[in-house]
């Protein structure tokens, strides 16, 4: 199988399907990563068992479905998925930054936030689930954005008929860059709108091409990283705050993106918008699909 990605202590394959040549849509599928720390293995196991769990009860163009969980020759479980596409959202921002190609184009942000947007609203107010690791590492697209998947719903978290994580039980885990503060300082609710905040940030490194408040000195293509160039003080005090843009790179048809990022990074929670007005507002502008 061909590797496509890797996680925290999982690695994802491409599985070709033809038996009997008959042609079958391709599957990706998760495994543990049987060279991580033996330690940690079982926990892994555990995130896959429950995300193959959650993931069986979803269906929606833009989640990435469910299609078997199987034990592997190596007794490890194996997680199939639909295959989303070859590249993730960061996967194509990367190569956008080393092709020094600028921003994306407006249009193709409001088509991925209209559709992780969609998707967004599909767990929290059908399925009552807070994905809980937005990110662009976690949008799968396929070819020119023909379609734009949310995958790796592990981390999820049931949210109650308030749209808040109830149970006492419950950890938010996120990704440290992408977390809103009300998960980083523990003394809140969370809610909802801990993906809405991530989902911004998302749009903001459509935007920036970078990774949020890791701001690193720019360096050559021979330099090597050097710790000195990195301010831990200054992102450890940046985590949960809008990170700044510079509009000198963006014109005028990108205001609306912005205006959206803004809303959705605002530090109160209650005060940004619900995944279902993100969907209604952007559908109403008429000219995204």
């Amino acid at each position: 199988m061909q590797k496509l990605g890797y996680g925290t202590g999982v690695n994802v394959y491409l599985m070709k399907r033809s038996p009997k040549g008959i042609s079958c849509s391709p599957w990706a599928v998760k495994k543990i990563n049987l060279k991580c720390d033996a330690s940690q293995r079982s926990t892994y196991q555990q995130r896959l068992n429950e995300e193959a769990k959650i993931l069986k009860t979803l269906q929606h163009p833009n989640i990435v479905g469910y299609r078997a969980f199987a034990e592997a020759k190596d007794g490890s479980m194996c997680l199939a998925m639909e295959y989303g596409g070859e590249k993730s959202l960061n996967d194509l921002i990367e190569e956008r930054n080393t092709k020094h190609l600028g921003p994306f184009p407006a249009a193709t942000i409001l088509k991925v936030a209209l559709h992780m947007a969609r998707g967004l609203k599909y767990l929290h107010n059908d399925k009552n689930l807070l994905h809980g690791d937005i990110k662009s590492s976690n949008v799968v697209i396929k070819g020119d954005f023909e379609s734009i998947k949310i995958c790796d719903v592990g981390v999820s978290l049931p949210l109650d008929e308030n749209m808040m994580v109830s149970d006492p039980e419950a950890h938010y885990i996120g990704t440290e860059p992408w977390k809103p503060k009300e998960t980083l300082e523990g003394d809140g609710p969370i809610t909802d709108k801990a993906d809405i905040f991530a989902f911004g940030l998302t749009l903001w490194e459509m935007m920036t091409l970078s990774i949020p408040h890791l701001n690193l000195e720019e360096e050559d293509e021979e330099s090597s990283f050097d710790e000195d160039d990195f301010d831990e003080d200054a992102y450890y005090a940046a985590l949960g705050t809008r990170p700044p843009l510079n509009m000198e790179e963006l014109d005028s048809s990108y205001q609306k993106i912005i205006e959206l990022f803004s809303l959705c990074t605002m530090e109160e929670p209650e005060k940004r918008p619900a995944a279902a007005h993100i969907v209604d507002v952007l559908e109403a502008e008429g000219c995204i699909q």
